[in-house]
């Protein structure tokens, strides 16, 4: 079965993770656009979304819920998905290739470098780019048989910044949090160890050295680094972060090479993994569960 998109590439890994900074490095190369937001949100639709369009959405993922018998884009469940049938990967693929086509915001397939907009033609043939977070780890296995020229890169970052960014965000509880870094990791290790062209990559080693790591991942991604100029950095307005937040105002930045290693540092980091530090009974807590994978990737 052929499909619309071709060589897509897929960022796997956390909410808070660290992956709007590996998204944007790769967004920053002309071959490569993306899609109107996370995966699941663009089959499930967004908060702040109005709800025409969010019904939209769920209105056309409901036949591939009900012929898979699973919530395949549901980023809670941290279960094996069902094997797609060949209607789910023709809707999914369709859906994919269509949303990237249509994402013609400021901040999303506008621009492919500074003040130069992408033509439509461009956008067509460019390499679709989707962030698979939290539960959507799980839909590798099918994504590799949809699209077997596709690159994954699974993005680990230290549990411990990850649990204090859910603790203060959104006030889970450490244990909770452990679960899902075990699973999502294990999960990321078997897939890069079955698949060649999954590769691991440590958000440490992006922001202590971004031109190197960056360099690393257009050659993993088989992406001619010579025709990035310019780093793209999509940010909130007023408070310089790479994250976004529901209903949050965004703006796009361009940055040199030696600009945008300045911009990602690993100061927030840092300071997450301190706090952990200084407050054990939720650093144990998160470690009943996620001890095992912090050691495999050298972090404890």
């Amino acid at each position: 079965m052929t499909m619309l998109n071709q060589r897509p590439i897929f960022i796997v890994g956390f909410g808070r993770g660290g992956s709007s900074i590996l998204l944007n490095i790769l967004r920053s190369h002309p071959d490569v656009c993306s899609p109107r937001g996370e995966t699941q949100q663009v089959f499930h639709g967004k908060p702040d979304e109005n709800f025409h369009t969010r019904v939209t959405k769920l209105l056309r993922y409901a036949p591939v819920a009900i012929a898979q018998r699973q919530d395949v884009f549901s980023i809670r469940s941290l279960k094996p998905r069902r094997a797609f049938s060949a209607f789910s990967r023709r809707t999914i693929d369709r859906v994919l290739f269509d949303d990237k086509c249509q994402a013609l915001g400021q901040t999303q397939n506008l621009f492919k470098s500074e003040a130069v907009k992408y033509s439509n033609d461009e956008i067509l043939r460019s390499r679709l780019l989707c962030k698979n977070l939290n539960g959507l780890a799980f839909l590798t296995v099918e994504f590799a048989k949809m699209y077997p020229d596709a690159t994954f890169f699974g993005l680990v970052r230290n549990g411990f910044a990850i649990c204090e960014s859910h603790i203060r965000r959104w006030g889970k509880p450490a244990h909770e949090v452990g679960a899902l870094y075990k699973a999502v990791c294990e999960r990321m290790i078997r897939d890069a160890e079955e698949y060649p062209n999954f590769h691991l990559v440590k958000y440490e080693d992006i922001v202590s050295d971004t031109a190197q790591a960056s360099a690393t991942v257009f050659e993993l991604a088989d992406l001619d680094k010579s025709l990035v100029e310019k780093f793209r950095l999509v940010i909130n307005k007023g408070k310089g972060s790479t994250e976004r937040t529901g209903g949050e105002a965004t703006e796009l930045q361009w940055y040199s090479w030696n600009e945008f290693a300045e911009v990602v540092t690993p100061k927030m980091n840092m300071e997450q993994v301190e706090y952990m530090s200084e407050h054990k009974e939720i650093r144990e807590s998160f470690l009943e569960s996620a001890g095992p994978s912090m050691k495999h990737f050298g972090y404890i």
